[in-house]
């Protein structure tokens, strides 16, 4: 799951660098358009306005990402604890008295491989983005 949000965080940056280039050339058109011409370039003013709402709207996005993130880290941890708890005990249990209980132990295996297969998916599928 790491490896998910620090290549989420690497897009975001990576697409905020992008914006900020592409402002950058836009200031630098509506420069060099109003001393070729001699008026102002009222499309690149409104490019420019839109271009301050997309960054805007990627902010709140790349908040929004983090929040996520930190909210399903918090969930598989808790999923983890609880699974440890459920397996020790199972296992005082089978200690204490003398019934076996083996298909509890195994159904929390497989959540655990559930679980992990579940985060190498969300890695795989970061990938190769739609």
């Amino acid at each position: 799951m790491e490896t998910t949000v620090e290549k989420l965080e690497c897009m975001f940056s990576k697409s905020e660098a992008d914006l900020d280039v592409i402002e950058k050339r836009l200031k630098l058109e509506a420069i060099n358009h109003t001393e070729e011409n001699g008026f102002s370039c009222e499309s690149a003013v409104v490019m420019l306005e839109r271009l301050g709402a997309i960054k805007e709207k990627h902010k709140v996005l790349r908040t929004q990402m983090t929040e996520v993130a930190a909210a399903q880290k918090m969930s598989i941890l808790s999923i983890q604890d609880n699974l440890n708890s459920l397996t020790e005990l199972v296992q005082h249990f089978q200690q204490t008295t003398s019934v076996k209980v083996h298909s509890v132990a195994e159904a929390v295996q497989q959540i655990e491989e559930e679980v992990h297969r579940s985060c190498l998916r969300s890695d795989k599928e970061l990938k190769y983005p739609v």
